[in-house]
């Protein structure tokens, strides 16, 4: 790799501090007396008003003044008659520019030295000459002043000596910046030297930055097929720094145009590795995809009905089941799903997969697409006697219903009630079922609105939120979803006589509405009451609710009124309807170890362990039943 080198920034490293720049000048020609002595000569050197050494150069540039100090050399001393008569004679000439003696310091008898000083528009970065005119004849010493007691040396050098440690360390970040910082001091360090190449030396540090990250990105794409993700990241990680030295190296305001030559190679290098980057980066990404679905999309065709099949599917169904049916101008759909749903996809490895399906599912839908493949539903259609729940009504559904293909998604709905054993998936889509009517103009959106409403409002405010709740049933008397959505806010707020008549209501109303038949036997079942209980979901199972959830509740309902037979009858007509239903076969276990049929509660108990061998409650229940036989109970 090309290796930068900042010649005068390494100089500039090894500065060493000069001499004190001093001239001898000639002062008078003859001396003595008749002027019988040879000529006197005078030492100038550079100082300060408290004649502090070593010279630096805040120490020289602290005085209001350039000072110097005057000397005699020899044996003559300086007298005040001279520094009052004579040394306003010693002036600077610079680029014909001549300085006068500005300042004198006060004449101290017995010290044969003197400090005098020049206007500061002396510069002195350059040569300038001392001239001491004495009769008609004039003497004149050129004096050049060391870089290091140029103003703004210490601060140029510091900034010099970070820019090249930085360089020399690989931070070039951190370089780019320090050689701007410097660059934006132009009005003071620009009488340095190493200054002038700064502009090139950081268009260089640029190209550096830019075959680094190119490197690291070749090797990237070039182990790819081995670690796509990771290849992923490092792309990802990588395309700033590209974007960087596009967007930032023409700095016009420190006169880096992107006309420069050496800086549009370089722009338009870091443009062209952009979009190959991009793309590359596209097509790295839609193997990962595939390599993350592919195996979800094929199920049970590519041999992989089992848990880990399982589990991402009933994980998704769960995740699209919770999507906001109401939101219809959704950008994206994005559900929820629990920790503990997440935790068993972290601990399966599934957590890229199950995003990546996701991902994919939204750019379908944003590009108005049916959000599932028919490929996806149709393997999960022929794996559906592997799931424990309606996978395949469940997605298929959601796809039915954001296609608008709202018969489809009503049947798959029935079919997802009929076998559902989890009331949370059920109330879901019956708010799916509501709001497809709602859709088809059959109730009011106004009426949907104000109980969207309520909810938001009802854990700030209660009593704000059940005002809207009844004007939501009030406006739309005929809408089961706003008696219900009432309903539930009497049963939240410890209201159950108030709730029941809207539980009523709405199935009195909507004959399928399941979610309030649940809610209204519930609140008996709350308060031990049975019998209205068992009216409620034998009126249910009447008006077509024929689902394995009516027939376990009120098998439930029977035990409780202490009718094992009928709750019997109920609980084999459930696991007729589910038979992977692990409850229900606990269920009967239980009601045939009430009756004393230990044969059958046992048969039904191991049927459960069968179906779930990890859940203990079967292998307690069975623990207990063998207990009671060898106890003769």
């Amino acid at each position: 790799m090309k290796r930068i080198l900042l010649s005068s920034l390494l100089l500039f490293s090894s500065v060493l501090i000069a001499q004190t720049p001093t001239i001898q000048i000639k002062v008078r020609e003859k001396s003595g007396f008749l002027g019988m002595g040879g000529p006197r000569f005078m030492e100038v050197q550079l100082s300060n008003r408290l004649r502090e050494t070593p010279l630096t150069d805040q120490n020289v540039q602290r005085d209001s003044h350039y000072v110097f100090l005057c000397k005699p050399v020899g044996d003559w001393t300086i007298d005040e008659d001279f520094v009052d008569e004579e040394l306003g004679a010693l002036s600077i000439v610079q680029n014909e520019t001549i300085f006068r003696v500005a300042w004198k310091a006060a004449f101290t008898p017995g010290d044969s030295t003197i400090l005098i000083g020049y206007s500061r528009r002396l510069r002195l970065n350059e040569p300038f000459r001392f001239r001491f005119a004495f009769n008609s004849t004039a003497d004149s010493a050129e004096m050049k002043v060391p870089m290091d007691l140029w103003p703004g040396f210490s601060a140029f050098r510091d900034l010099m000596g970070r820019l090249n440690a930085a360089v020399l360390a690989l931070e070039y970040r951190k370089a780019i910046g320090l050689c701007e910082e410097i660059l934006r001091g132009e009005q003071v360090f620009a009488i340095f030297p190493a200054f002038a190449g700064l502009r090139h030396n950081r268009t260089e540090i640029f190209e550096q930055f830019y075959l680094v990250h190119r490197a690291r990105v070749d090797s990237a794409t070039a182990h790819a097929s081995s670690n796509l993700k990771g290849s992923i990241g490092i792309l990802d990680e990588e395309r700033p720094a590209f974007v960087f030295v596009r967007d930032s190296l023409p700095l016009p305001s420190l006169g880096i145009t992107p006309e420069d030559s050496s800086v549009a190679v370089l722009v338009a290098r870091s443009a062209q590795t952009i979009e190959w980057l991009d793309a590359t980066r596209d097509s790295l990404q839609k193997k990962l995809d595939d390599q993350n679905v592919r195996w979800i999309l094929e199920g049970s065709v590519a041999g992989r009905v089992g848990f880990r099949y399982q589990t991402i599917l009933e994980i998704l169904a769960y995740s699209y089941s919770s999507l906001d049916f109401a939101d219809t101008a959704a950008a994206s759909l994005t559900g929820t799903i629990s920790e503990e749903q997440r935790a068993i996809l972290a601990k399966e490895n599934l957590t890229d997969a199950y995003e990546t399906f996701l991902r994919l599912t939204n750019q379908r839908y944003r590009e108005g697409l049916a959000p599932f493949s028919a490929e996806f539903l149709l393997n999960v259609r022929k794996d559906s006697a592997s799931f424990r729940l309606p996978f395949y009504s469940m997605l298929a559904a959601v796809n039915d219903y954001y296609t608008e293909n709202f018969e489809s998604a009503v049947a798959h709905i029935f079919a997802i009630f009929r076998v559902s054993y989890d009331p949370q998936i059920s109330e879901r889509y019956d708010g799916m079922r509501v709001m497809i009517k709602v859709r088809q103009g059959f109730f009011s959106p106004e009426a949907v609105a104000l109980v969207d409403e309520a909810e938001k409002r009802e854990a700030a405010d209660p009593e704000a939120a059940g005002e809207l709740y009844r004007r939501a049933a009030a406006i739309a008397p005929d809408f089961a979803y706003a008696s219900f959505a009432l309903g539930r806010y009497y049963s939240r707020q410890g209201d159950p006589i108030r709730a029941q008549p809207f539980f009523v209501r709405a199935y009195e109303t909507d004959s399928l509405y399941l979610s309030a038949y649940r809610e209204s036997a519930n609140l008996y079942r709350r308060s031990g009451n049975y019998k209205p209980m068992i009216d409620v979901l034998s009126l249910a199972i009447r008006k077509g609710n024929d689902y394995w959830e009516t027939h376990s509740n009120i098998g439930l309902a029977y035990m409780g009124d202490g009718d094992p037979a009928r709750a019997i009858q109920h609980y084999e007509r459930a696991l007729a309807i589910n038979p992977q239903s692990y409850t229900t076969n606990i269920q009967l276990g239980l009601a045939y170890q009430t009756v004393k049929n230990y044969q059958k509660a046992r048969e039904y108990f191991n049927n459960a362990i069968n179906i779930d061998p990890l859940r203990q409650e079967a292998v307690e229940y069975l623990t207990r039943l063998n207990e009671l036989q060898r106890s003769g109970k």
